[in-house]
């Protein structure tokens, strides 16, 4: 996941980033945490993959919350966006660009 401020037009640094996983009728399994300095949130080594590969994930950035912190009331208070994974590929990118009050969505396979 990439994080992209539209107002500063830079990377967005400290986006909580939330992914559900729900793979192949699998029970559900949170992963969590924040946009590095170039805006990405990236599973680490410390950071449990969620299993199965293929399936539908539901991805939410706390967008009230980053544009709380410089100042600015925003419109939104989380995005959402489902994503599905095929899981023939080894790495999947989505990309947001955000503002306090539209956002936009790619993926990369």
């Amino acid at each position: 996941m990439s994080v992209i401020d539209g107002v500063s037009g830079r990377p967005a640094e400290g986006v909580e980033v939330s992914v559900l996983g729900r793979p192949a009728g699998e029970p559900g399994r949170r992963l969590h945490g924040f946009t590095d300095p170039d805006g990405n949130f990236t599973y680490s080594s410390e950071t449990p993959k969620i299993p199965g590969g293929g399936g539908c994930y539901d991805v939410e950035l706390d967008v009230d919350a980053y544009y709380t912190s410089q100042g600015i009331v925003a419109g939104y208070k989380k995005v959402s966006i489902v994503v599905r994974i095929d899981g023939t590929e080894p790495d999947y990118r989505v990309g947001t660009f955000i503002t306090p009050f539209t956002h936009a969505t790619w993926s990369l396979r």
